[in-house]
């Protein structure tokens, strides 16, 4: 389904966002009642065309004096199109099991707080007809931060899967990527800094990408297809799942993978044998190859697209430069 905030020729699944709560926090505390972690534990926000869902992984602990039993808080979910809250608190222990229900109102509590002052709070809302999304995701974040009654927010890992409804391509010289229509891609995104930075100026560390087709061309011809690969910030890529094509593909073992960049030379100029050299030896120096090769095609798609996302500049996020180096 096209989002607003995105080009039209992208689709986007759901996104979630996971922010990582340290053992033994104190969230909430309500009579007797305390509601906490007992462990390290994600708490993640998950945006789909038709609901937000709070997910803690493990379950929250709503801990109660004996000998009541004490409950475990895994999700709430809301319905955007109805407004409905379903959360999922279900007991762990004790003798006495009373206050379920209240515990429930208290989890819908938490996410009534949680959309307040942002379109989600007045349903029906359609995210993906919002052109204001990231500004509604950064009021989220704050509502998330000062309700919490935890430590502040520091550092993400986003999650998001993307079909592409028309064929995406880069190029520099012959050289260049090409990602089909119709192909899906699975990305996490490590993104560092405070709540205020991540709203405001988000930085990017580390993106790991897996894709159904990636096609790698280098003077002018489709040599490999790219199925996982990372893309630090600055740019760097890391290449760690790739699969040859053409006259390449259809050899066998390493001489499929040394065909692919013909020119690629151990060092000290010596060509590379494969009589000589291991298989994983030989991978990983053409994985090295394909990631210089297809580096300086993604730096410069980016600063071509830097404001493809509505309210992001990709420059920014990424660690890129407007001209050479790194930002």
């Amino acid at each position: 389904m096209a989002w607003r905030f995105l080009p039209p020729w992208l689709d986007l699944e759901a996104v979630s966002m996971a922010f990582e709560l340290p053992a033994r926090t104190v969230l909430k505390r309500t009579g007797v009642a305390t509601l906490g972690t007992s462990s390290a534990t994600a708490l993640r926000v998950t945006l789909a065309p038709t609901l937000l869902r709070v997910a803690f992984e493990p379950y929250l602990v709503i801990d109660l004096p004996p000998p009541l039993g004490d409950m475990g808080l895994q999700q709430v979910e809301y319905d955007l199109r109805s407004g409905a809250m379903t959360p999922n608190v279900f007991y762990t222990g004790g003798l006495v099991r009373v206050g379920k229900g209240s515990a429930e109102d208290e989890a819908r509590a938490f996410m009534r707080a949680l959309v307040t002052s942002t379109p989600m709070a007045i349903p029906p809302y359609d995210p993906t007809s919002d052109p204001d999304l990231v500004v509604t995701v950064r009021q989220l974040l704050l509502n998330l931060e000062s309700d919490s009654g935890g430590p502040a927010v520091r550092g993400a890992r986003v999650s998001a899967r993307l079909t592409l409804r028309e064929e995406l391509a880069g190029a520099v010289g012959s050289d260049g990527f090409r990602i089909p229509a119709g192909a899906t891609m699975a990305a996490s995104v490590d993104v560092e800094g405070t709540r205020q930075e991540i709203e405001t100026a988000p930085r990017v560390q580390r993106i790991e990408v897996d894709c159904s087709s990636a096609v790698l061309r280098k003077h002018g011809v489709d040599q490999a297809d790219l199925r996982r690969f990372v893309v630090k910030r600055g740019g760097e890529i890391a290449v760690e799942r790739v699969e040859p094509l053409g006259a390449a593909g259809q050899a066998a073992g390493v001489e499929s993978l040394v065909r692919l960049f013909g020119a690629l030379a151990a060092g000290g100029g010596v060509a590379l044998d494969p009589q000589r050299l291991g298989p994983s030896v030989v991978e990983g120096l053409v994985k090295e190859e394909i990631a210089r090769a297809l580096g300086p095609v993604l730096v410069d798609w980016v600063r071509q697209n830097a404001e493809i996302i509505v309210g992001m500049d990709l420059r920014q996020v990424l660690g890129i430069s407007e001209g050479d180096g790194v930002a």
